[in-house]
């Protein structure tokens, strides 16, 4: 249903731009406008955007799938205690690829709010090992817990074979390191504010992904020697939410000053 409805939107807004009704044309030239800006956004942070289109492609598989066939797709790739004891590779690799739900759509914003920055500021490279570690070891963390829990008597045998499937905390240990690319007088509001989050999440909600969300966030505050590097720093001097850097900034990739001309 969901593809349905984008299919007859998208339809809609054709046939009203063919027939020249003012709200089209107001929106084809706002784009026109804002297109090249969208664009240099999106080519300024190559993994943030590839990472956000497969996304996309698992979701749109979910939401052309039965629910059977989704819980079957969520449990196969999933890193509950089955999978990371069979496959643990795999099981941690394929996890962070699938989005449940409509979660897609806030993620698309929060890639472009926050994963989008983040991968200009740091570089490519210290992006990818800031998220692959928030997300395995915060994963890890979560399963030995789990893993002990259910030893114990604690936790349900049932745990076993939860689906814990998303970006989250990938996403968690990069908005922590994030902190450190705010101007002083900012960071301890938004650190503060996102402790908060993930530490009322968990009292609230009382689930092992809420306590993954914790570790995450500690892990990417962990992370804070990264963003040391000068070419980082440099980096750091252009707008937040711009697409084009500083002349001194060298590329998100390059993790080497430009030479004097």
């Amino acid at each position: 249903m969901p593809l349905v409805a984008v299919f007859i939107l998208v339809t809609i807004f054709e046939i009203a731009r063919r027939r020249q009704l003012p709200i089209a044309l107001r929106a084809t030239g706002a784009w026109a406008r804002a297109r090249p800006t969208v664009v240099d956004y999106v080519k300024a942070s190559p993994a943030t955007f590839s990472y956000l289109m497969i996304l996309s492609v698992t979701t749109m598989v979910m939401l052309s799938s039965s629910n059977q066939v989704v819980t079957l797709l969520l449990e196969e790739h999933s890193t509950n205690l089955h999978q990371l004891f069979n496959s643990p590779l795999r099981a941690l690799a394929l996890s962070a690829f699938w989005a449940p739900n409509y979660e897609f759509l806030v993620w698309a914003i929060l890639f472009a709010l926050v994963l989008a920055p983040a991968e200009r500021w740091l570089g490519t490279r210290r992006w990818a090992v800031v998220f692959i570690s928030g997300h395995v070891f915060a994963t890890l963390g979560v399963a030995w817990g789990l893993w002990f829990a259910i030893r114990r008597g604690w936790a349900s045998q049932h745990l076993e074979n939860a689906i814990d499937v998303g970006v989250s905390y990938g996403f968690a240990a990069l908005a922590a390191v994030f902190t450190f690319r705010f101007p002083r007088k900012w960071r301890w509001w938004w650190a503060g504010s996102l402790t908060t989050l993930v530490i009322v999440a968990l009292l609230v909600g009382r689930t092992f992904t809420d306590s993954g969300h914790l570790l995450a966030v500690g892990i990417g505050f962990a992370c804070y020697p990264l963003t040391r590097n000068p070419v980082v720093a440099e980096r750091g001097r252009a707008p937040i939410w711009s697409a084009k850097p500083s002349s001194s900034n060298s590329p998100p990739g390059d993790d080497e000053p430009r030479g004097r001309s």
